[in-house]
């Protein structure tokens, strides 16, 4: 009896070839139970910063960083067919900036509820731990070189690139084979949640531009509570002097000082020259407690600084991050893939809720460097306007080498809309790497 191939059964072989390729550059690829995977890339990225408010006072607009080396990591282990434990990893070294450290890390696992062969359909589902929590956001507070005519007194150097949150990330993909081509649309959004976790470093620098404004919330002219504190001990002192003032006032005017009295010159006389005295010493009081207030002003500005911690934490608010795109392969032959893919990342704008920063400096008071640690610290709550946007386009070919292990050579071109003070933003911002991807 002659045996044949129905259509139905055609397309299924079809479809179940398409997914045991074990490509594991193709969207929908997912590891066999007991299989694993590892995909290690090492990158150079090229950019341009951003010409926001945030690098103009940087003065580091439109500023070439490059090279910047990059590492990635991302692996999986298939516990069953349908349940992966999954990771992601990168480290990114921008010397132009001074800044290093992890951009990613997530761990996680991967489900798929839907596999059908017969559609050459997937559907996956999956929740990542985001580590950005495991170390610290590390940063310096610095002065701005373009201050905005005040408004933007302070930058900050950031020295790594992780958060110090914790968060999660929970998203789903469809994927689907059509012969070769292999095409997925996936969305994520992930929570991150607010901690103190982090350090800020306070440069010389800033310490001036403090030091300054502290002197502006400290005013020693008259009327003020400093000017008037040491009014109260110098006018005193001062008017002591007076007969010795009326002395010299007659001297100036010849009269000698065995007739400098009132029995002599007459109330009105006498009375004339003690009120041009008088005046006199007022004057001299004034223009003593002015020196001595200011100071006395610039002391408690200098000892304000001199009190400040070497660096402070601030407390922040958790935060929402969306990702969004669509991803492709095509396979060539056995041997040969290209790809391409589009995707839209909003990185989150950051927010302030406390600063936490303790002064122990005692001059003129504890109560009185505490309002003025308060009120500079206040200056930094609220949002930071660092929202990114971010649209990458990506290309790639990939050649299998052995059953177990193929090269891939990709490209990335990222461009974004920025926030004001967002330090991620760019002009310009491509990337270059070769992966290799083991599978067992």
């Amino acid at each position: 009896m002659k045996k044949t191939l129905n259509p139905l059964m055609a397309a299924a072989m079809l479809a179940t070839a398409a997914f045991a390729a074990g490509n594991v550059e193709n969207p929908v690829y997912a590891p066999a139970q007991m299989g694993f995977f590892s995909k290690t890339g090492v990158s150079w990225m090229y950019k341009k910063s951003d010409d926001n408010d945030a690098m103009k006072a940087k003065d580091w607009v439109k500023e070439t960083e490059n090279p910047i080396p990059r590492i990635t990591e991302d692996f999986g282990f298939g516990i069953t067919d349908w349940l992966t434990f999954r990771g992601a990893f990168g480290y990114t070294y921008d010397g132009d900036i001074e800044r290093s450290g992890m951009h990613q890390a997530r761990l996680g696992l991967g489900l798929r509820p839907v596999n059908s062969p017969v559609d050459a359909v997937v559907w996956d589902i999956y929740a990542d731990a985001f580590l950005g929590g495991v170390s610290k956001m590390k940063a310096e507070i610095v002065s701005s070189k373009n201050d905005f005519d005040g408004k933007h007194p302070f930058s900050f150097n950031y020295e790594n690139y992780g958060n110090g949150r914790w968060g999660v990330w929970v998203g789903t993909q469809v994927g689907k084979t059509f012969d070769k081509l292999n095409v997925a649309v996936f969305g994520e959004v992930e929570r991150t949640f607010g901690n103190s976790n982090n350090e800020i470093k306070i440069d010389k620098s800033a310490k001036g531009v403090m030091q300054g404004k502290v002197r502006e919330a400290v005013p020693s002219t008259e009327g003020s509570a400093v000017y008037s504190k040491v009014y109260s001990q110098v006018h005193p002192m001062v008017l002591n002097n007076l007969p010795q003032a009326i002395g010299l006032a007659c001297q100036q005017s010849n009269i000698p000082q065995e007739y400098c009295n009132v029995n002599t010159l007459g109330e009105a006389t006498f009375g004339a020259i003690e009120a041009g005295a008088t005046n006199y010493l007022e004057g001299v009081a004034k223009a003593t407690t002015q020196r001595m207030a200011d100071s006395v002003a610039d002391k408690i500005a200098e000892d304000f600084v001199n009190g400040l911690p070497k660096d402070f934490n601030v407390d922040t608010k958790s935060t929402w991050e969306f990702a969004a795109g669509l991803k492709s392969l095509y396979e060539i032959s056995n041997d040969w893939s290209i790809g391409g893919a589009f995707n839209w990342k909003h990185r989150a704008t950051n927010s302030i809720k406390a600063v936490n920063i303790k002064n122990t400096s005692t001059n003129p008071d504890q109560q009185t460097v505490a309002a003025i640690t308060k009120g500079i610290g206040s200056s930094f709550e609220g949002s930071m306007k660092d929202g990114v946007d971010e649209f990458a386009l990506s290309l790639l070919a990939s050649t299998a080498l052995t059953d177990n292990l193929a090269i891939t050579l990709y490209g990335e071109y990222t461009f974004d809309t920025a926030e004001e003070k967002a330090q991620l933003g760019t002009t310009m911002k491509a990337e270059l790497g070769l992966r290799m991807n083991l599978q067992f």
